[in-house]
């Protein structure tokens, strides 16, 4: 089985979903009722009509140091190209795409498997920690792969109505669903992931129902500043602990608080009553919010900066002007990462900071800053390079390109 590019997976989903489909013989069902998914069983040959090119999508990827490209695919996840062991076809219901869920992890338990949802548009009640979840309860935990689930005809061809909560779903990954500009939070799940998406938020919380853990967030893109008191992403411990939590490839634009406004705007913030283990960030850009870039919890742990761009200070103001009726900094610039009071939380390699960093850090290695004063790190330590402190648009550009949709369909093969 000939193999092809990770930026090319979603584009075989895309324009070879039917192609999958006739490829494979009479087709295996589930229990009969009305709104059941529409399986079929072993592809026999899962490269069937791939294309060749993806006109200049490589190119256009490869010119980004951060941020999406098209290169990232959650792992343990079967990628398009893949012959599935088993098939099913979804409605553009929760209904149908649970059913389609369990239907596939029943049938490939020890597999690989695929759910394809017909385009249409999703209901939601929006991604609060007590709202109704659209999804849970599925899915199930040590699969040796996850089930994929993706729209049937490509990245964006399912709408959103409103926000989304999914809780407690095991072994399965959502690729190409765009729910901007409504929301993603994520409680209680396990094994999962949520990749090449465009959306306002994408939250991850442990609450009442149980811990978040090995949840990978791949080339997810919030794409515009918004004046708001919200922080633009959390990951939040509500009673349960989290760990394993992965940010991959993905964008973050920055949330602008208010004129007036008392409350504490960043752009990713962990926060909570339980212990927060192993967050990393990795090839990721993030812009720095009213107050802070990255702002960890004392009972975090294991926080990595893995070849990643914050860009903090005065800076995000290069490609994010201040709104009008927003907070003009009253209380200073924003640190790229504020690490007060913590000690050997947080960790960085192959990346840059512009703006402050705060607290003692325990590992730095081949990573630089625009403002060095204060920090301190156990093993190693940053490179001061003031030059990051005059960066301008042009060179954001280069580093971290501006995820316009014409960018994002051409990197994702939609």
């Amino acid at each position: 089985m000939r193999e092809i590019s990770r930026r090319m997976a979603f584009a075989y989903i895309a324009g070879s979903a039917a192609g999958l489909l006739a490829a494979c013989s009479s087709p295996e069902r589930p229990e009969a009722g009305r709104s059941s998914p529409t399986p079929t069983p072993t592809a026999t040959d899962a490269t069937a009509g791939v294309p060749t090119s993806l006109g200049g999508a490589q190119e256009i990827g490869a010119a980004a140091a951060f941020g999406p490209t098209g290169a990232h695919w959650p792992t343990r996840t079967p990628r398009g190209t893949d012959a599935f062991d088993v098939v099913a076809e979804a409605e553009c219901s929760w209904p149908d795409i649970r059913r389609a869920i369990a239907f596939v992890d029943e049938k490939a338990r020890g597999g690989t498997g695929v759910v394809l949802v017909r385009p249409g548009t999703l209901p939601g009640s929006g991604a609060g920690s007590s709202s109704r979840p659209v999804l849970e309860v599925v899915g199930s935990a040590g699969r040796a792969h996850r089930i994929l689930v993706a729209p049937r005809d490509g990245v964006g061809t399912v709408a959103f109505g409103e926000s989304i909560r999914i809780d407690r779903v095991l072994g399965v990954a959502f690729v190409g669903f765009w729910t901007y500009p409504y929301s993603v939070a994520l409680t209680g799940v396990q094994d999962f992931a949520w990749a090449w998406s465009k959306g306002q938020a994408f939250n991850v919380t442990s609450g009442r129902t149980g811990e978040a853990n090995d949840v990978e967030l791949v080339e997810c893109v919030t794409p515009d500043a918004l004046v708001t008191d919200s922080d633009a992403w959390a990951f939040r411990a509500a009673g349960n602990a989290y760990s394993g939590i992965q940010v991959v490839g993905c964008y973050i634009a920055p949330s602008y608080k208010p004129a007036g406004s008392q409350a504490h705007c960043d752009t990713l913030q962990l926060s909570g009553d339980r212990p927060q283990a192993r967050i990393t960030l990795t090839d990721t850009a993030l812009f720095a919010s009213t107050n802070a870039g990255f702002i960890p919890s004392g009972l975090a742990s294991e926080v990595l900066f893995d070849h990643s761009l914050l860009v903090g200070g005065d800076r995000m103001l290069q490609r994010y002007a201040l709104p009008a009726g927003a907070n003009a900094f009253t209380s200073g610039y924003p640190a790229a990462v504020n690490g007060s009071g913590t000690t050997g939380v947080l960790s960085a390699r192959d990346s840059l900071f512009i703006g402050g960093v705060k607290g003692a850090w325990a590992t730095v290695e081949n990573s630089s800053v625009s403002d060095r004063a204060g920090t301190v790190a156990a093993s190693g330590g940053f490179r001061s390079d003031p030059s990051l402190a005059s960066i301008d648009a042009a060179w954001l550009e280069r580093m971290a390109p501006t995820p316009t949709d014409d960018r994002l369909r051409a990197i994702w093969g939609a």
